[in-house]
Formats: C-alpha cells, structure tokens, sequence
C-alpha cells in the first residue's frame, strides 16, 4: 500500500495511501474514499480490499482537521480543494467518490466545482440537512445509502450495494476511467 503526502497550496500536509488492485493499477476507474469528521482512513480497510478485488484502484486520506471549528467554519471550500487536489496530484479522474457521513457535502460541493473530476457519487449515511446542489444529480449518477445500508462493519452488504451501482452505471468497465 504505497503511501504519500501531499502538500496543498497553502501549505497544509495530507497523507494518503493508494490501494491497488492485485492485477496492477489498470483497470475499472479509482475509488476516493471521503469521510467525515469522527472517521479515519482505516475505517475503510475491509472495503476498500473488496474494491481492490473488484479492480479498482483505491485512495484514502486523512482529511484536514480542526476541532474547534463546524464543517462550514473549518473551511467548505478547502475541503473540497484538497480531494481535488488529490485526485489531480496523482491522476485518477474521473474518480468514484465514496463519501460517508458530513463528507457528503465535500463529494456534492466537488461534484459541483469540478463535474471532469467525477464519475459518480456513492454517499454514505449523509445527513439529513446536506447539502443538496441538484447540479451534482444532474451530472452524476448518484447513489444514496442510510446508515441501516451503508455500515464499514457490514462490508459485505455495503460491497454489494456498491458493486451493483458501478455495474449498473458503467463504472466497472476499464474505458469507464476514459469516459
């Protein structure tokens, strides 16, 4: 599992680490994995093996943090400016977004800034008051699951319901990441 930082315009470090497929990095398109701000990249361990079964390239990072400050205050707009810059700094678009809980509103908001970046949206157990830019449904195949659906300690379920969205979507063909 190679691992990296990046280090974003204003200075701030993020690392990340990339999960290959056991065929190489070809393939079905990359998966980035969002998540809000209890979680950590490890919580994605037992998903992210099935996605790398399933031939997808998989990253996961440790979001920016600032505990005294809300989602909205700690800053919308560089959330959202750091999976950007991810997914360009190691030239995965259009990338899935897997996005569980309040990073919802980040896949939504990069979704809406930058449509040539994604493929699709899967959103996670979001929040009821997301964050909802209809331009993101409009563009995006978008797949909304309840917390009841989208548990990491159910990752069997959730694989399945994952898989049949990407299927269902193209997004499982090696020409999906040249769409």
């Amino acid at each position: 599992m190679p691992r990296g930082t990046l280090i974003t315009p204003d200075g701030t470090r993020i690392a990340y680490r990339t999960d290959l497929p056991p065929r190489g990095p070809a393939g079905p398109p990359a998966v980035l994995l969002l998540d809000g701000p209890t979680g950590h990249a490890g919580d994605w361990d037992d998903l992210t093996a099935r996605l790398c079964e399933d031939g997808h390239r998989v990253v996961r990072y440790e979001a920016r943090r600032d505990e005294r400050a809300t989602e909205e205050v700690r800053g919308a707009a560089a959330a959202t400016a750091d999976a950007a810059a991810l997914l360009r700094h190691l030239g995965l678009v259009p990338a899935v977004l897997v996005a569980r809980s309040e990073a919802g509103h980040t896949a939504r908001r990069l979704a809406h800034a930058a449509p040539h970046l994604i493929l699709s949206l899967i959103l996670l157990d979001e929040p009821h008051d997301a964050c909802r830019n209809d331009d993101a449904h409009d563009t995006h195949p978008t797949l909304a699951l309840r917390a009841d659906q989208a548990t990491p300690h159910d990752p069997h379920t959730l694989h399945e319901a994952i898989g049949e969205f990407l299927r269902r979507t193209g997004a499982t063909r090696k020409d999906a990441a040249h769409a």
